[in-house]
């Protein structure tokens, strides 16, 4: 399979928009619907032409991997996302409570989906495009346990996309390097187990590395995911992230396509949009400050594709503010984090992702995406938002998955050069090693409990749709937009009112 052609490109974007689809068709009014889509419809298009052009990256570039390779990569998607949690086979973390809610009253709810308890209305608001489709097959079959199973299906395609994307960047084009790559992938993460040794040696922090393995300190709530936890957790921050972030590392210099790449992300993932919206800002300041040509990098920012795309996002924008605007109680509200006397731990947290850094700086000194990601992440520590500072592990997702890209690459280039850049070799795999540890162990955890073919206990988001106390702060304000009424989108764009 050529996994360079426009064709896969092409499969990729219809992938990411499928979802978007599906909400501007469910959620939204036709007389707003459709001509949104057509617009989307047109920067698709577009985007299909400029791939096709000659001497573009995804266009006429070639990369073969062979059918063998491609049928292992296939069946090795499908059980990453089975251990990670999908179709309920294996056991589900935490969080899955939250999905199979969500997930259960898109199949059992008209849309969009509204809330009535005696104290208060409701309406699901939520990153909400990577559920559509595996909840429309649940309302095509009249069952959760399909919608499971869909969900599981669809992740893994996408999940099997990004995988082949990453082949791509990354030039895997040996089965050895292929085989590598994908291992990199399951298992890649920053070196908390380092971090979290280097914080024991100092005396003010626990020496027990085992403990807690996601955080580095009890005493402030720091955390960069493995990309294993990420799928695990959070998937609809992983699958969809990760194959932006990807197109977007293979066209950064294409600010007129910012819009069709990233905008997406708004449904998918709100945090890891702001994280990539940050990086693509970054690339239009550098280029402003160091281009003579201002006037072109205008038109290219203010390209017909992107006011096009630009504009038909408004409408999840506005689908959003009902709930970022909305009431909030202080302990999920955005801050400012003041390390005090705990500034050690900051130190000790930066150098989990830093000492990667450190030993391929040489490889991307003059990369302006490596300083990006780089700055990215040591500016993020100094914010919080959500109960357990979800904006810290969520806003950093395109930021990590792009450090693991420039990790494999540099790589593949010291075991190319191995007999000159072997103790950076060492390094690195030694690096990659002590950040597998603690993905490994939550595998094995998973792995140790039985199987079942049963599926997971739907649940309804209903009884958390309460400002009243009788719930927590993260089921009452993460997912809703109360008093939906008043709401501009129920106003203005909603297929049908609050009351419905």
């Amino acid at each position: 399979m050529d996994v360079c052609a426009r064709r896969f490109t092409m499969a990729c974007y219809l992938y990411i928009y499928a979802g978007i689809a599906a909400f501007f068709l469910g959620w939204v009014r036709l007389v707003f619907g459709v001509p949104v889509l057509f617009l989307l419809g047109l920067g698709l298009w577009q985007q299909w032409k400029r791939l096709g052009t000659s001497g573009e990256k995804g266009g006429k570039e070639t990369l073969k991997v062979c059918l063998p390779v491609l049928a292992a990569a296939g069946v090795f998607c499908v059980l990453l996302c089975l251990v990670a949690g999908q179709g309920a086979f294996f056991v589900q973390a935490g969080d899955w409570e939250k999905h199979n809610c969500v997930l259960n009253d898109l199949v059992v709810s008209d849309w969009p989906v509204f809330y009535h308890n005696d104290d208060s209305d409701a309406m699901l608001t939520y990153y909400i495009a990577q559920y559509l489709i595996p909840a429309l097959c649940g309302k095509l079959f009249g069952s959760f346990r399909a919608a499971e199973i869909a969900l599981l299906v669809w992740d893994a395609a996408g999940v099997f996309g990004v995988l082949l994307l990453l082949f791509r960047v990354v030039r895997a084009d040996t089965v050895k390097k292929q085989a590598l790559t994908a291992l990199i992938f399951a298992l890649f993460g920053t070196c908390l187990f380092l971090g979290k040794a280097l914080y024991g040696v100092t005396g003010l922090g626990a020496t027990d590395l085992a403990a807690a393995r996601e955080w580095i300190s009890n005493s402030i709530q720091l955390q960069y995911r493995t990309l294993f936890t990420d799928l695990r957790w959070a998937f609809p921050q992983a699958v969809v992230p990760w194959m932006v972030t990807l197109l977007f590392l293979e066209r950064y210099q294409d600010v007129g396509s910012y819009c069709l790449i990233g905008a997406p992300l708004l449904l998918y993932a709100t945090f890891p949009f702001v994280g990539l919206a940050a990086l693509m800002l970054g690339v239009v300041v550098y280029r402003l400050f160091t281009e003579r040509e201002k006037k072109a990098l205008l038109l290219e920012i203010f390209s017909p594709q992107n006011v096009a795309v630009g504009t038909s996002f408004l409408i999840p924008v506005v689908y959003l503010l009902g709930n970022m605007t909305g009431e909030k109680v202080p302990e999920v509200g955005f801050a400012h984090v003041d390390y005090g006397i705990n500034t050690v731990v900051y130190f000790c947290f930066a150098a989990t992702f830093l000492v990667y850094a450190a030993v391929i700086y040489r490889e991307y000194e003059r990369e302006i995406l490596f300083y990006l990601v780089a700055l990215s992440l040591l500016v993020l520590p100094f914010f919080r938002m959500g109960i357990f500072n979800d904006l810290i592990m969520s806003v950093s997702i395109p930021a990590i998955f792009l450090l693991m890209v420039f990790v494999i690459k540099a790589l593949f280039t010291y075991i190319r050069h191995r007999a000159r850049e072997r103790k950076r070799l060492i390094a690195l795999a030694l690096l990659l090693c002590l950040g597998a540890i603690y993905p490994m162990e939550e595998i094995r955890e998973i792995l140790r409990e039985p199987v079942s073919y049963e599926g997971a206990q739907p649940g309804s988001l209903e009884d958390w749709a309460r400002r009243d106390g009788t719930v927590g702060a993260a089921e009452a304000y993460n997912y809703f937009t109360y008093d939906p009424g008043e709401s501009v989108f129920c106003q203005f764009f909603s297929r049908r009112g609050a009351g419905g």
